[in-house]
């Protein structure tokens, strides 16, 4: 690229600004006292002696992907949910940090969550750069920036800089994306594979770039008597491996190859391990609208996962016809599979693996789109100052805190609904 090209560099100024401005400083004013607790809090994440509004991005299953890291998967029970390429990634690093062995028998070394925290945030800067190139094979290079820019400010977007697997599992998907694109279907595979080992969703990119290969040889651009062929047949074999190693593992040290899935009900969301349609879900939902409080803590909660889901997986079908189809295929069983738990519990962060239909949102926004970037930016800010002191994780709080959370939700929900509203409204004219 020519260096009077300054896209990549708007790029770093953005994330800049969204890691040091948007989902740091500004969200100390909202709600300044920390509200809540949850497992661990002491001796994973205190123990680093930050400020709160540091350390809280390691909170909820930061501290088990940090547990793992130090300790591996003997650390406690049933943390096998949680799978192993992001912890094993920070425990190689940290190797590079100095460490206080002392700590080690009761607390998490302080160095697991400064690798955590450094590399969450470098995969998805890199994730931004590639994400760019991705687009601009299907969209002009405004709208690809703008799709970035809505990435940037989408509402739970703070996940990415947190220690999550959100920023990693994304350059994972990136990647294997852009060399299937590029139709090299054995660098596809390999990344696929590591990321079918870094999240369960993983194993969606398997179907996706099966499709891609399907398109290259209907297309003419792999002959499907060639050597080529063959190599690029095995990549997209090769990538569902991760998680099949993964299932190995789990079958030899705990007898159950699919723990990660009976292990769930054990981490709360009222999450079950037998498939429960998505209907009923629906029903569920709506019967807790009506048997609780409306100003009350689970009322929010639900209602912000209720409307994330069913705004995610109304999008996704209205405008299916306009998504590349193995984008199409990796979003929807994305979206929808954690849905099959019976709960929409952690959806507002897993709807942003629909990342890829973000350019054809973007465009259809039209002349509504600096209302929803300025609202997603509030909204965002407001959504991380929650989750970082505690608020989104359903613990019990103070009347205090629960009003204030009562006030974030309000401004919140409305725009992600008339987000979906709008748009909706737009492809049926």
């Amino acid at each position: 690229m020519r260096l009077k090209d300054l896209t990549f560099f708007k790029i770093f100024s953005w994330f800049l600004l969204w890691r040091i401005f948007f989902i740091a400083f500004l969200s100390v004013f909202f709600i300044p006292k920390y509200g809540a607790t949850f497992p661990y809090v002491e001796r994973v994440l205190e123990i680093t002696k930050l400020p709160n509004w540091v350390w809280g991005f390691g909170g909820f299953d930061g501290v088990h992907y940090l547990r793992i890291a130090q300790d591996g998967y003997k650390a406690a029970v049933y943390i096998p949910a949680f799978f192993p390429v992001f912890p094993l990634v920070i425990r190689y690093f940290a190797y590079l940090l100095p460490k206080d062995y002392s700590l080690i028998d009761i607390y998490v070394d302080p160095a697991f969550f400064y690798a955590g925290i450094f590399l969450s945030n470098i995969f998805f800067l890199m994730a931004l750069f590639l994400l760019y190139k991705l687009f601009i094979i299907d969209f002009d290079k405004k709208n690809s920036k703008l799709a970035l820019l809505f990435l940037l400010l989408f509402p739970t977007s703070f996940y990415f800089g947190s220690i999550y697997t959100e920023s990693l599992f994304l350059l994972l998907t990136v990647i294997t994306f852009y060399f299937a694109r590029r139709r090299n279907f054995i660098l596809a595979g390999v990344f696929a594979s590591i990321a079918s080992a870094t999240r369960f969703a993983g194993i969606f990119l398997f179907p996706a770039i099966l499709f891609e290969l399907y398109l290259a040889i209907r297309n003419k651009e792999i002959n499907p008597r060639s050597v080529n062929f063959l190599f690029s047949l095995i990549g997209v074999l090769v990538s569902p491996l991760g998680l099949i190693l993964y299932m190995f593992y789990l079958w030899r040290e705990f007898s159950d190859p699919l723990y990660f899935i009976s292990a769930q009900p054990y981490f709360g969301a009222q999450r079950s391990s037998n498939i429960i349609l998505l209907p009923q879900v629906i029903y569920r939902y709506i019967k807790i609208f009506f048997d609780i409080p409306l100003f009350s803590l689970q009322f929010f909660n639900s209602f912000l996962e209720f409307v994330f889901s069913l705004g995610a997986i109304t999008l996704i079908f209205l405008y299916f016809k306009k998504i590349r189809f193995s984008y199409f295929i990796f979003t929807l069983f994305s979206i929808i599979t954690p849905t099959l738990t019976g709960s929409f519990s952690s959806m507002p962060r897993y709807v942003l693996q629909s990342f890829l239909i973000f350019p054809v949102l973007v465009r259809a926004m039209g002349r509504y789109r600096r209302f929803f970037f300025y609202n997603f930016c509030y909204s965002g800010n407001s959504a991380f100052d929650s989750f970082y002191k505690g608020l989104l994780g359903g613990v019990e709080l103070r009347e205090q805190e629960s009003c204030k959370l009562v006030v974030v939700c309000c401004l919140f929900a409305p725009a992600v609904v008339a987000f979906t509203f709008v748009l909706v409204i737009k492809l049926l004219l």
